[in-house]
């Protein structure tokens, strides 16, 4: 189960800033202002779940990280609430809703919000936060979420919102019983899974959304989010091992090189294979590209996740390395397989053009 969240939150932080990354480069501003959305979402909850997996890969547990995780709540509080902040503008551009009043509310009850997660009442980096608090500071948030459920299910024919208001009531439907019983039913707390994969859905159908076809610029923009991650990977890697006065060997430290060379420059070198060819026939490369994201991404995860390891884990269990490397085996299958079939449709084109 611990490994199994910590892959899984590990993947899903990487993915949605990709996400993030590549939609903030589309011309768009729509686009833009989703892909700002999705990066706050991966680094909000970057500062709750990264202590979680420290606390699953440790022997020292939760225990050992509470005030990691107690001030990575406050933030990844502030940051949702901006997130559906953000939404509402998505939403008010694409409805071409301009109700005034509605736009008061909205922001009256994210002012409201982030005031009472700032309250020292909450007793943010304590073993023992207050429960009283966190249904408080709730009620502003969820009265957000249904504002955003009617407003985007009463627009849903609207091309982007389309499956926004399921979303959006499956996010607070899973997240509703985690903040009321969490503290006695731990188990319920496992419901914040199914929550985080709602918001990769909502992050998915936007980028589907406003990428639909696959053109050389597609290419371009993909290399350039992979050169955006590999620096801020590196970025994660000198502070996080700078945080426990770690210099050892670990895989953190393969992180940037390996998105670096294997993300953007292989990327690059693709789209300046197939630069001047026609649209239509670059469209072959599509499904094998996306097998290659797959495969990069997952590699990547595992890497990261292996170098957490290396950092909190005291002693390494033999289970845990092979797992680990089992995971990013299977990620260099994908790569390696994938990789090798875009050069050689790569190929294929260039000769016929």
């Amino acid at each position: 189960m611990a490994l199994g969240e910590s892959i899984f939150d590990v993947t899903y932080l990487i993915f949605i800033l990709f996400l993030g990354f590549r939609l903030v480069l589309e011309k768009d501003k729509n686009a833009k202002l989703f892909g700002t959305m999705a990066i706050l979402l991966g680094l909000g909850d970057g500062f709750h779940l990264i202590p979680r997996v420290m606390g699953h890969l440790s022997p020292d547990g939760f225990e050992g990280f509470y005030s990691q995780l107690s001030w990575g709540k406050f933030i990844t509080g502030i940051t949702m609430t901006i997130f559906y902040l953000l939404f509402y503008f998505y939403y008010r551009s694409v409805s071409g809703d301009g109700d005034k009043n509605k736009k008061i509310s909205i922001i009256v009850l994210s002012i409201v919000r982030i005031l009472l997660i700032l309250l020292p009442q909450n007793n943010w980096g304590s073993i023992e936060e207050n429960y009283t608090m966190a249904i408080v500071r709730n009620i502003p948030f969820l009265i957000m979420g249904i504002l955003l459920i009617i407003w985007t299910y009463k627009e849903r024919d609207k091309a982007g919102l389309e499956k926004m208001s399921l979303l959006i009531l499956l996010s607070f439907a899973f997240y509703i019983p985690v903040v009321l019983w969490a503290n006695k039913f731990p188990m319920i707390g496992l419901l914040m899974m199914p929550k985080t994969v709602v918001y990769v859905l909502i992050v998915v159908f936007g980028f589907k959304h406003f990428v639909k076809d696959f053109t050389r610029r597609n290419l371009l923009n993909s290399s350039l989010s992979y050169l955006i991650l590999g620096l801020s990977l590196g970025v994660f890697y000198r502070e996080f091992t700078k945080a426990f006065n770690f210099y050892e060997e670990n895989h953190l430290s393969k992180l940037h090189p390996h998105t670096l060379v294997l993300g953007f420059i292989l990327t690059i070198t693709l789209y300046l294979l197939v630069k001047d060819i026609e649209k239509s026939k670059i469209k072959v490369l599509k499904k094998t590209f996306k097998i290659y994201n797959f495969g990069l991404l997952l590699t990547i995860s595992a890497m990261a996740l292996y170098g957490i390891y290396d950092v909190v884990g005291i002693e390494k269990e033999a289970f845990m390395v092979s797992s680990l490397s089992g995971i990013s085996g299977l990620g260099h299958i994908f790569l390696g397989t994938s990789l090798v079939m875009l050069f050689l449709k790569a190929r294929s084109l260039v000769e016929k053009n």
